[in-house]
């Protein structure tokens, strides 16, 4: 079910943004998200742990487990490259 973009779709467009400004924006997305984002966040991204796993050590379920991984993935993407419609309307 991995089936690329049509064309007319084209690519998306992020702005370009400096290496520094990206990791200091970054840094405050992770200070944006809650405890325990950040926790789910780190666990998926840097350790591999599985929803269910996480489900269990947090005491939630997997499906919780899901929704705070997505805040956390909106917040840092919201912090770094800013509101969709600040990348749609960038006057």
């Amino acid at each position: 079910m991995n089936r690329p973009l049509p064309p007319e779709w084209g690519t998306p467009v992020l702005p370009p943004i400096s290496p520094r400004a990206f990791w200091r924006r970054g840094q405050r997305g992770l200070r944006r998200m809650t405890k325990r984002q950040r926790a789910i966040f780190a666990a998926v991204r840097f350790e591999g742990a599985s929803y269910a796993e996480l489900a269990q050590r947090h005491g939630i379920s997997v499906e919780a487990v899901q929704a705070e991984l997505a805040k956390a993935l909106s917040t840092l993407t919201r912090a770094v490259y800013g509101h969709w419609w600040q990348r749609w309307w960038p006057w």
